[in-house]
């Protein structure tokens, strides 16, 4: 039970408490959002609550988001206490201030994030609690005695200049291969203990045929480059029963009752994703130099697989890029005047262009609104928005609107290419914008493509 000084407080209170009840907040969760308000209107002490501006917020969030003592999950309560707040009051600033963004910048970029783990990246062998739902048998759990021998790997996957992706695929999967084999003396290592895991995969774990090929070209590339020896003949061991999924594909009308839910960075990110087939890290990894007004695109950079695409920018989308870009330019000449500015490159990027870290055509278009501490330089930098938050949002508002498909940010990009299939885009173009290798895979797209333009029915209807 909360207690308040006098009638006006609690009226005031009450309010509030509605406001919660009314936007869905679990009731032992008031306590802790009325003590977040508190610490804010005291904080402004000498501000009435209607008076206050939208840069009183921003300037009392940036305070509290590099707050290094407090978790990402408060400072996001934190947040949406005095969201609800403002609209309590029906304060004006309540619509004005771009909440999700705020929220979307509470996460700092782990060591092991892709953007930055190239050049931070220790292997580190998979954790009881990553495998708890993906290891249930004790053969097959985690331990750290595979360190040094998966050390070995990653030296030869960057010489390799693989992905930091396939970098921390192999090393996972061939700690819970190393595991299952309970091997001592890795040199011993054969083509039975490969067949066994590999059939145990299919058969004990029933894992995807795709799953099945990575373990395979895991192990593969372990004996070939640690080794040195070839893998041999390994074909006779039991196949994972092939799937065939299609892609969740969204209609307009749904599409538009997603976007209607959302607002600022977040929508802009989801319409890129709809608008250009973006996958979700090539949305948040954009730099500013890679939108490019005058010829109208978009240029991918370092996209999956080491490749580069061009794709048309919406013609909706260039003022409220424009407007976004202008107001992170201001927040970048702010930080160059406090001695800070400095964005994320890679090793290479640093080699060919030196330190251009702090030029304007190298920030993200996405940035966080919070500095972070890079893990290994200790360099304090500004780096993109963290993507798990969007993911989230995306998954609670196509609840929201109660949309019965399982919708992910991915989904844009699927529907995407099947709405581009349906007004008659050729699928070669269709393949080259959405930077597929080959059309297999673009083909896809076309079979709900088809039931959309009518040229596959049931023969019910005709009846």
């Amino acid at each position: 039970m909360l207690h308040f000084k006098d009638e006006r407080e609690q009226r005031f209170w009450d309010n509030y408490l509605i406001t919660l009840q009314q936007s869905g907040i679990a009731p032992n969760l008031f306590s802790y959002y009325v003590r977040h308000c508190e610490w804010y209107i005291k904080s402004h002490k000498n501000i009435r609550l209607k008076d206050h501006t939208t840069q009183d917020v921003s300037d009392y969030f940036k305070l509290r988001i590099n707050s290094p003592n407090v978790s990402a999950y408060v400072k996001r309560q934190e947040m949406d206490a005095i969201k609800l707040l403002f609209q309590t009051i029906r304060s004006p600033i309540y619509k004005e201030i771009d909440w999700d963004f705020w929220k979307m910048s509470c996460k700092d970029l782990e060591p092991t994030h892709p953007t930055v783990a190239r050049n931070n990246f220790k292997v580190t062998t998979v954790t009881a609690a990553d495998a708890s739902t993906d290891s249930p048998t004790q053969t097959d759990s985690s331990d750290d005695n595979h360190t040094d021998e998966l050390d070995k790997v990653i030296k030869k996957v960057r010489l390799k200049n693989y992905s930091i992706r396939t970098e921390s695929t192999y090393t996972h999967w061939l700690n819970r291969f190393f595991n299952y084999t309970q091997v001592k003396n890795y040199d011993a290592l054969s083509n039975k203990d490969v067949l066994d895991y590999l059939s145990y995969l299919a058969l004990d774990r029933e894992v995807a045929p795709a799953t099945q090929a990575i373990v395979l070209n895991a192990i593969s590339f372990y004996f070939k480059a640690v080794l040195d020896r070839d893998l041999g003949d390994v074909r006779q061991f039991v196949k994972s029963r092939p799937r065939t999924k299609v892609p969740v594909v969204l209609t307009t009308q749904e599409l538009s009752r997603i976007l209607d839910e959302l607002n600022g960075v977040q929508s802009l990110l989801v319409q890129l994703m709809y608008g250009c087939g973006l996958r979700l890290m090539e949305a948040v990894r954009l730099r500013v130099q890679d939108i490019d007004f005058g010829y109208q695109q978009i240029i991918i950079r370092n996209a999956k697989g080491n490749k580069e695409r061009v794709v048309p920018l919406p013609v909706k989308l260039v003022e409220p890029i424009r407007s976004h870009m202008a107001s992170i330019k201001v927040q970048h000449t702010e930080d160059l005047s406090n001695g800070l500015g400095s964005t994320y490159m890679s090793a290479d990027l640093v080699k060919k262009y030196g330190k251009s870290d702090k030029q304007w055509v190298w920030q993200y278009v996405f940035p966080s609104a919070k500095h972070s501490v890079d893990p290994k330089s200790g360099a304090v930098r500004r780096h993109h928005i963290h993507e798990s938050t969007l993911q989230k949002a995306v998954r609670t508002v196509s609840r929201k609107v109660e949309i019965s498909k399982r919708v992910s940010c991915h989904t844009f990009r699927h529907s995407y290419a099947t709405h581009l299939l349906e007004r008659g885009m050729d699928i070669r173009t269709v393949q080259e914008l959405l930077g597929h290798s080959d059309v297999s895979t673009t083909m896809i797209y076309t079979h709900t493509a088809n039931f959309a333009k009518g040229k596959t029915s049931s023969p019910l209807d005709f009846l």
